[in-house]
């Protein structure tokens, strides 16, 4: 290994160790988003940043960088053209990741069900539901084209018990509807 590290020539030498640190690091950042460990430190958490500034955008344009210059470099190509083309392409994967990553968060913010869109719709009762809002009980509920059991309280004056018909008229909270018996 040293004698072909030693036979490479100083340009060369700058791509691939710039390129084998990235690697790592972006190997390192694949074991451990799949085990779970996803979180990313962003530079700005405002609207105007996009989260595009970020580690895994800085390793992504590393990596581009580092192995394009590589590619360059062994295709006869001169250092400026070399570092010119490993940094619109670095730059090009940098923005294409920053993209990704933020398409990625607006899909984790709006993939929840918005259960405003039960109101009006009918079920049936899962599990008891205690009259004049005594205690939650569950509900049977088509919502966005998904069959959901959901958190349910009513105002009647007697227990809803399974499989009393029920329409949802309106939200307790986010996650909680208000039921009457049909």
């Amino acid at each position: 290994m040293g004698d072909w590290w030693q036979s490479l020539t100083g340009d060369l030498q700058i791509f691939y160790a710039i390129g084998i640190i990235a690697s790592f690091f972006l190997l390192m950042q694949l074991v451990l988003l799949a085990f779970g460990v996803g979180s990313d430190f962003e530079v700005g958490e405002d609207d105007t940043s996009g989260g595009f500034l970020s580690i895994r955008s800085l390793i992504a344009f590393a990596f581009a960088f580092g192995w394009t210059g590589v590619l360059m470099k062994q295709g006869d190509s001169s250092t400026v053209l070399a570092v010119v083309v490993a940094l619109i392409v670095a730059f090009a994967v940098f923005l294409g990741v920053g993209f990704l990553w933020r398409s990625f968060a607006k899909l984790g913010e709006s993939g929840s069900i918005d259960y405003r869109s039960a109101v009006g719709k009918h079920g049936t009762v899962y599990l008891t539901i205690a009259a004049n809002r005594g205690g939650p009980g569950k509900v049977e509920v088509l919502v966005q084209g998904r069959m959901r059991v959901i958190d349910a309280y009513t105002e009647a004056d007697d227990d809803l018990a399974p499989p009393t018909r029920v329409e949802v008229i309106d939200l307790v909270d986010p996650g909680t509807v208000l039921v009457a018996p049909r």
